[in-house]
C-alpha cells in the first residue's frame, strides 16, 4: 500500500486516482470524466496537461512525459500503462 490510499499498480484503482485528478484540472466540467473517452476531447489547454502529468509523476514516484498522452488518450489506456510500469519496478 502506498502513501495515495491504494495499490498503484492495479489499473482500476490507478484509473478511479486518475479520474479524479484529471477532473480537478476541469473547472468547468458537467458530466463525469469517462474513463475510455480520449483525454484530448475535454479541451485541456498544454498547461494542465503538463500540470496533471507532473502531479500524477510527483505522486507516483516515476518519471511520466507529458507526451504520454498521445501514446495513452484515454485514463483506461494511460491507468494500464501506468500500472504495468509500477508492477515491472523492484520492490
Amino acid at each position: 500500500m502506498t502513501t495515495l490510499g491504494f495499490d498503484p499498480a492495479v489499473p482500476s484503482e490507478l484509473q478511479n486516482w486518475l479520474v479524479e485528478r484529471f477532473t480537478e484540472y476541469l473547472p468547468d466540467l458537467i458530466e463525469p470524466v469517462d474513463p475510455h473517452r480520449n483525454l484530448g476531447e475535454y479541451g485541456l489547454d498544454s498547461i494542465a496537461v503538463v500540470a496533471f502529468f507532473e502531479e500524477v509523476q510527483e505522486q507516483l514516484g516515476m518519471a511520466v512525459d507529458p507526451t504520454a498522452i498521445w501514446d495513452y488518450p484515454t485514463v483506461s489506456e494511460l491507468a494500464k500503462h501506468l500500472a504495468g510500469r509500477l508492477a515491472a519496478q523492484p520492490q
